[in-house]
């Protein structure tokens, strides 16, 4: 196996592509977050933060854990030339839990619309949204998965600067709402990907169609494999939208749905460049510390696991000292006026962030020695501490209190995650251990 630090021209390449997209990416995040802030009062904000929140849940539970499989396991089909029949076993796994959950949407979507008939094209687009969220994080998984840096960034910084692009303009032609928002992060999402697939299809070989021999994938061992590996992950999607959505939905029932939008505004705005920075980095990592797991190799597993969290650190506290000490700047600069009151919160956040960041990196210690349900333990103890902390303070403080317990959920969670990987660890080596005495036997 080629060493991942005997290739410092690819290595450079990547890394150039990645930043250079994740940092187009989060420019047009913040960019959007403005024009969108400038355009629609937080009561219509709120609203697309709390569908979008929906949405989040949806898609994670449709296709998040067969895709923390498919990162997993790529580099040993990679190296068996096996690719294409784990594209095509991934896309076979999906779409049992795809069709279900646009089913259920579809049933809550029908009593929304029987309970409030003005939000028909808002539940319309959103339904159509999904779908197309769906599409686009395969894509974005096989990308990242075969270390084509170049294509993933271009897909994503186009998603990203056509969304908010697209929404103000529909919201200019048809008048400020939700749905024209709505729609307009469908035609902003659905452009990029066709142009995308415009772009590289002259690029993909005959061979990239169905493997030859045939395949049944009906009950095959690519699917079965992908499924034992992500069926513990199936509460992952929960347990993240409840530590990373539900003091939106707190807030808007205990206070009203303006401050949730509010929060939602505030929140991204100091949250996302801590997690663009994080995925920039595991974009770089993840796949060669899965490869050195995949082989054994103990040495490199750990100098990339202590660089890849040496690096999260370090940006995190940068990004922690610009938000603490510029708030106020950051918030007249990224925020309409009427978003701006609570721009001293944002270091909270930002505070929390850097916790979330290192435990996140400790969870892939836990996927490359297959202790999935370990990661669940750990995202769910995150999650109970922010129901438990974020009730009460929400509930007395409003909007102060939903920040304030960011850093105290997203603390306990590291917590236990570290404590995890020790386990993990330890368990290793005492396995090592024994099968060195069944060999010296």
């Amino acid at each position: 196996m080629t060493s991942f630090f005997v290739r410092p021209r690819r290595l450079a390449a990547d890394t150039a592509w990645v930043f250079a997209g994740q940092g187009a990416t989060a420019l047009a995040t913040l960019v959007g977050v403005r024009l969108i802030t400038e355009i629609v009062p937080p009561a219509t904000y709120g609203t697309v933060a709390l569908v979008l929140g929906v949405l989040a849940l949806a898609q994670g539970v449709a296709v998040g854990p067969l895709m923390q499989a498919v990162l997993r396991f790529y580099p040993e089909y990679a190296a068996a030339g096996r690719e294409m029949e784990l594209r095509w076993g991934a896309l076979y796994a999906l779409r049992r839990p795809a069709l279900v959950i646009l089913g259920v949407l579809a049933v809550l979507g029908a009593v929304w619309i029987f309970s409030e008939p003005r939000k028909v094209w808002l539940i319309v687009f959103a339904f159509i949204l999904l779908g197309v969220e769906i599409v686009r994080l395969v894509e974005v998984t096989f990308l990242n998965a075969a270390g084509r840096q170049r294509e993933m960034a271009l897909l994503m910084a186009a998603d990203a600067w056509m969304r908010p692009l697209f929404a103000v303009v529909l919201v200019w032609l048809y008048g400020v709402g939700d749905a024209p928002v709505i729609a307009g992060y469908v035609g902003g999402c659905s452009l990029a990907l066709a142009a995308f697939w415009l772009v590289t299809r002259r690029r993909r070989s005959r061979s990239d169609g169905l493997p030859q021999g045939a395949m049944s994938f009906t009950g095959t061992d690519v699917s079965q494999r992908l499924w034992a590996y992500a069926l513990p992950l199936t509460l992952l999607p929960f347990i993240g939208w409840v530590s990373g959505q539900a003091d939106r939905y707190l807030l808007a029932s205990m206070s009203d749905i303006a401050s949730a939008g509010i929060y939602a505004a505030l929140y991204g705005l100091a949250s996302k460049p801590f997690l663009i920075f994080s995925n920039s980095v595991e974009f770089l990592l993840r796949q060669p510390y899965y490869s050195y797991v995949s082989v054994s190799d103990k040495i490199g597993e750990r100098i990339v696991l202590y660089l890849w969290i040496g690096i999260v650190v370090a940006g995190g506290l940068i990004f922690y000292m610009i938000y603490s000490l510029f708030y106020m700047k950051i918030a007249g600069l990224m925020l309409a006026a009427e978003y701006r009151a609570y721009s001293t919160l944002m270091g909270w956040i930002a505070g929390g962030h850097i916790l979330l960041l290192v435990a996140q990196v400790l969870e892939r210690v836990c996927y490359a020695h297959h202790d999935t349900r370990g990661v669940v333990w750990a995202e769910a103890a995150g999650a109970l501490f922010s129901l438990i902390a974020s009730t009460p303070l929400i509930f007395l403080y409003g909007i102060a209190g939903a920040a304030w317990a960011v850093p105290v959920y997203f603390g306990i969670q590291l917590l236990v995650t570290f404590a995890r990987v020790r386990w993990v660890l330890r368990k290793r080596r005492d396995s090592s251990a024994v099968s060195s005495s069944y060999v010296a036997i």
